[in-house]
């Protein structure tokens, strides 16, 4: 657990370098296990059922975030904004969309159920109110349990391009975008009032913290805060993305305010661009994977965005590239998270920190 100060200092670090992107100091710097993107490991007991129902979530079924990781941390001494969220195991957008959540020894995944793009003018979106009811329950329960250091972040809501790909399925959503676009954008509208919906529910529920509010990704912000993606659009043209699903983002963005930054991963980011260009958005996360455009590859994407916005930098893979990448672009603005196989003990961050800025 960490104490009062550390807490303190850390979202000092938080609100200087990177929300109000001032020189001087360090940016913040967050340690994960990468243990807690794998939520199907919160099980307490092995789940029998091929498909998963609202009533099933709850604390006797999953632990939290903060049960099962950041109550033991190995790193202590870092910026990570230790949190619980609603399982994130479950597709929620999708789930409310309609879509069945299955469960298979290892994973959850929705199932998709649309058999043509006509069919999505006649479904009913949401297709019920129990996957957000129980969302708001689980909100509830977490908040009311809350360590003194744990913050309750949203859970992952994916974007609406990920939805349509999850009703129709990845392949047909592709031709619909080539086939019937005005389907896909009348859809993707509905959809998108669905999760304005669950994030208004979060926030009807979870109140500010020491002045501000936490994220899945480690960071604090002082106000409300998501960071929205759309993955499904990895493989799709970024014409895509701004003719049809950037205003839907940018609707998200007037609701919650200056705090609201955009998912990426380093395998389908060709769109960041117009991502970018989003009015009022916060900034970039960007998610390193192993195969792909290594961490050197896309230095100079990064100093792209650190000149015109903020980014989170996500290093599963090519910390060894780190050091180089810190001489040859902008710090005011990042923030790095970094998993435990590479900084694994409270002395090995000092010496990473001590070595990238020194006093």
């Amino acid at each position: 657990m960490k104490n009062h100060d550390q807490l303190l200092e850390t979202i000092q670090r938080f609100q200087e370098s990177f929300w109000q992107r001032k020189s001087g100091g360090r940016p913040p710097v967050g340690v994960y296990d990468e243990g807690i993107f794998l939520p199907i490991n919160f099980l307490r007991a092995p789940f029998t059922r091929a498909t998963v129902c609202p009533e099933d979530v709850d604390g006797d079924l999953v632990a939290g975030e903060y049960e099962y990781s950041f109550a033991h941390r190995a790193v202590s001494g870092d910026d990570f904004i230790a949190f619980s969220a609603p399982w994130r195991g479950i597709p929620w957008l999708e789930a409310a969309c309609g879509c069945p959540v299955r469960h298979a020894e290892g994973s959850l995944a929705p199932s998709h159920f649309v058999s043509s793009a006509e069919q999505l003018s006649q479904i009913a979106i949401p297709a019920s109110d129990a996957w957000i009811d129980c969302q708001r329950r689980e909100t509830h329960r977490l908040a009311a349990d809350a360590a003194p250091d744990c913050w309750i972040s949203p859970s992952i809501l994916r974007g609406p391009s990920d939805a349509l790909a999850a009703m129709r399925g990845m392949t047909e959503f592709f031709l619909d975008l080539h086939d019937n676009p005005r389907a896909i954008a009348e859809a993707a509208e509905r959809i998108n009032r669905v999760l304005m919906r669950q994030i208004e529910t979060h926030y009807s529920v979870v109140q500010a913290k020491l002045g501000g509010y936490g994220h899945i990704f480690g960071y604090w912000a002082p106000g409300q805060t998501i960071t929205i993606q759309e993955d499904a659009l990895g493989m799709c043209s970024p014409a895509i993305y701004r003719d049809i699903f950037k205003p839907l983002n940018a609707a998200i963005v007037r609701q919650l305010g200056s705090h609201v930054l955009f998912h990426l991963h380093s395998t389908g980011c060709k769109h960041y661009s117009e991502v970018m260009d989003t009015p009022g958005l916060a900034g970039l996360e960007l998610t390193l994977e192993t195969i792909g455009p290594t961490l050197r590859d896309l230095a100079p994407v990064c100093r792209e965005i650190l000149e015109r916005t903020r980014l989170i930098l996500q290093v599963a893979t090519g910390f060894e590239y780190l050091p180089e990448i810190l001489r040859k672009i902008p710090h005011e603005g990042l923030y790095l998270v970094i998993p435990t196989k590479f900084i694994p003990t409270d002395e090995a961050f000092r010496d990473f920190v001590n070595s990238n800025w020194p006093r």
